[in-house]
């Protein structure tokens, strides 16, 4: 945020901010639940600076998305055997996007 701040011109922040009644989880829970999506690369921490790439945090153990979809009841569809191709899905779209920002990174 210092950083954003102290640019000399406009700058973006997005922020990944969870709605507790929405996502049906515990307000307690709301910081270990955005490490796990920060851990599943589901919402990596990174930034661009004139055009450039910087990836600020790899996991040292890069979790399966389905850790962070369970912790929610909003997802509890998606666990059903019907639906196992859409969790499938939802993860090769994570690891593409996750290979992408690293390839962008260098």
């Amino acid at each position: 945020m210092q950083k954003a701040l102290a640019v000399d011109g406009s700058a973006f922040i997005n922020i990944l901010a969870p709605c507790h009644r929405g996502w049906r989880i515990k307000p307690e829970e709301s910081i270990s639940n955005l490490k796990i999506a920060i851990d599943t690369c589901f919402w990596p921490l990174f930034e661009v600076e004139d055009g450039k790439y910087k990836v600020n945090y790899k996991p040292k153990e890069k979790l399966p998305v389905t850790d962070w979809l369970k912790t929610q009841g909003r997802f509890a569809h998606l666990f059903r055997d019907e639906n196992k191709p859409i969790i499938e899905e939802f993860q090769r779209e994570v690891d593409r996007k996750w290979e992408e920002l690293l390839e962008k990174a260098g």
